[in-house]
C-alpha cells in the first residue's frame, strides 16, 4: 500500500462515485463509519503443469508494515481513483509480481465482499506455457511460489496473511470456476 494513493470510491449501490476518492493513508473507511466502498482487484495466476493445476502465491516482503513474510494471492490491490477494474488488475499484476498481462488475458471469476467497506473483483490469468520470470517491482513482494490448487486451502491456512485465513469464499468460488471451465 502506498500512502499517497487515492482510491476510487463506490456508492452503496456499487456505482463509481466520480470526483470523490479515499486517501489510502486513512487505511479503512470502515474505521471512520463511512458507507463508501473501496474496490480491490485480485489477480489469481494459475497454470497447468505435469503435477496438475497450480496457483501462484506471493510472499509479502519483510519491508511491508502489514503481514510481512506472509503469503497472499498472486497479486491484488486497491483500485486507484479514476481507474477501471481491469486497469487496476493489469497494474497490480505488474507492480507486485512483474507479470505483464493485458486486459484480454484476464478472465472474470467473481465479485465478492471483502469486508463491510471493501469489495474484491477477482480475475484469473492462465500462465500455462509462459516463462516464470517474475519481478518484484514495488518491494511489496519477496518471492513467489507455485502451489497445487488442491493444496492451496491448506497452504493458505498455514502460511497466508491473517485476512486470507478468514476468507472462506475465494478459493471455493475459484474451484467452481475451474470446474465450469474444464480446468479441474
Amino acid at each position: 500500500m502506498h500512502k499517497d494513493e487515492l482510491w476510487q470510491v463506490y456508492a452503496p449501490n456499487g456505482e463509481a462515485v466520480n470526483g470523490e476518492s479515499w486517501n489510502s493513508a486513512l487505511d479503512n473507511p470502515e474505521k471512520s463509519g463511512s458507507d463508501v466502498i473501496v474496490g480491490v482487484a485480485v489477480v489469481l495466476v494459475y497454470r497447468h503443469s505435469e503435477n496438475g493445476l497450480e496457483l501462484l502465491w506471493q510472499r509479502r516482503s519483510e519491508k511491508v508494515d502489514r503481514w510481512p513474510g506472509d503469503y497472499d494471492y498472486s497479486a491484488g490491490g486497491h483500485i486507484n481513483f479514476g481507474e477501471s477494474l481491469v486497469e487496476a488488475a493489469v497494474r497490480e499484476a505488474y507492480e507486485e509480481v512483474g507479470a505483464t498481462i493485458s486486459a484480454d488475458d484476464l478472465r472474470f471469476v467473481t465479485m465478492r465482499p471483502f469486508n463491510k467497506n471493501r469489495f474484491a473483483w477477482v480475475y484469473v490469468v492462465d500462465w500455462t506455457g509462459k516463462k516464470d520470470e517474475f519481478h518484484f517491482n514495488d518491494e511489496e513482494v519477496s518471492e513467489v511460489k507455485w502451489v497445487l490448487f488442491n493444496e492451496s486451502e491448506e497452504f493458505k491456512e498455514k502460511y497466508g496473511k491473517a485476512p486470507l485465513k478468514k476468507d472462506k469464499l475465494t478459493l471455493a468460488l475459484l474451484k467452481e470456476w475451474f470446474l465450469q471451465h474444464g480446468d479441474l
